[in-house]
Order: C-alpha cells, then sequence, then structure tokens
C-alpha cells in the first residue's frame, strides 16, 4: 500500500499474492517504467511516467483502475485478470500502444488517446471482451489512435451489458471481430479500412 505519493525513477514489483494499492499519484523517470507483478492492483491516485517509461500490469486478479494514467511509453495489461474503470478515466500515451488482454468492464466514461505530442499514434488493441458495468449507465468510450494506430476489438463489445457512445477519433485500420452493441458507433476519421466483422448492433 503506497499512501502519499511516489516519485522515483522507476517501480517495479516483480511478485505478489495479495493486492498491491497506488493511492497517492505515481511519477517515475527512468526508462523502466512502472511494471507490476502481483494478484490485485488498485490504481487510485494516478501514474505519470517520462522517459519512455511504459507501465505494464501483470495481474492475476482484478485490476481497478480508479484514476488516469499518463505513459511517456505503452500502457499494457497482460496478465490474466480482468479490468474495471471507475468515473471518468482517461489514458494517454505519447505516440505508444495501450492494450488489454482480459475482459474489460467500464465503470465510467472512458478515453484512450496515443498521440500526445505524436500525431501518428499508435495500436490500441482490446483482446477480450469490453462491457459497461451496467446497460442503462450508458459507459461511453472514446478512441483515438491517430492517423498511423491501428483499433483492435477481438473479444465482444457490449454483449453482456451494451455500452454508451463509441466515438473512433482517428485511426488506420479499425478491426471488429466478434460483435459491438453499443448506444452508437462514430468514426470521425481514418486513413486505412475499418472491417466490421460481427454483428453491430
Amino acid at each position: 500500500t503506497e499512501s502519499a505519493g511516489l516519485s522515483a525513477a522507476s517501480l517495479t514489483q516483480s511478485a505478489g499474492t495479495g493486492t498491491t494499492t497506488l493511492t497517492g499519484a505515481v511519477n517515475t523517470n527512468g526508462a523502466t517504467g512502472v511494471a507490476l507483478t502481483t494478484n490485485n492492483i488498485t490504481v487510485t491516485g494516478g501514474i505519470t511516467t517520462t522517459g519512455t517509461g511504459p507501465v505494464t500490469f501483470t495481474n492475476a486478479g482484478t485490476l481497478a483502475l480508479n484514476s488516469d494514467i499518463t505513459s511517456d511509453g505503452a500502457i499494457q495489461q497482460n496478465g490474466a485478470g480482468p479490468v474495471t474503470t471507475s468515473g471518468t478515466r482517461t489514458l494517454t500515451t505519447t505516440g505508444d500502444g495501450v492494450s488489454f488482454a482480459k475482459a474489460l468492464t467500464l465503470g465510467g466514461p472512458l478515453g484512450i488517446d496515443t498521440t500526445s505530442g505524436a500525431a501518428a499514434g499508435s495500436d490500441i488493441t482490446f483482446s477480450s471482451t469490453l462491457d459497461a458495468d451496467a446497460a442503462a449507465n450508458g459507459r461511453a468510450l472514446t478512441l483515438n489512435a491517430g492517423t498511423g494506430g491501428n483499433l483492435l476489438f477481438s473479444g465482444a463489445v457490449g454483449s453482456t451489458q451494451r455500452l454508451g457512445a463509441i466515438t473512433i477519433t482517428n485511426a488506420n485500420n479499425v478491426t471488429e471481430s466478434a460483435g459491438l452493441t453499443a448506444a452508437s458507433l462514430t468514426q470521425s476519421a481514418g486513413t486505412g479500412t475499418t472491417t466490421l466483422n460481427g454483428a453491430v448492433n
């Protein structure tokens, strides 16, 4: 448990069996960034990395993103556990990818932008399912992969609980593979091919 903020070159946890809770703001300035491997992870105070540092979560249990992340490297969730968000959240990178390996449930609007200082952006990848916490809550999703980044939905979107408005600000290729259920789907710009393989509702 970190309670009052942490500023360091990097923050690395190699293993754990309980819950890692980051209550205060975490700020790193080294190329290693933040890399956490444990059971449950709760991020409440925000994470900011500079110096090309990525943010990597290897969670066996639940990853709870209750604050924003601004990363000078990629943001990656590659653990076996699910991911939840709460409130209005933003994930921002400077031309680096954002990826979720497992199921993501939105507890509020989520914005992902890979174009901060880098218009080309990078890939945004959802490898599993993506749902709202409850369809009645209309959880909005806004995605900006830039002119060069691809957007990939590998799992079903909104199949358990319908999402709110999905807005794609910009992307190269957009691929939806297993169905999409939302209040609306809007793509404002793109440089490649948008492919809707599953049913859109």
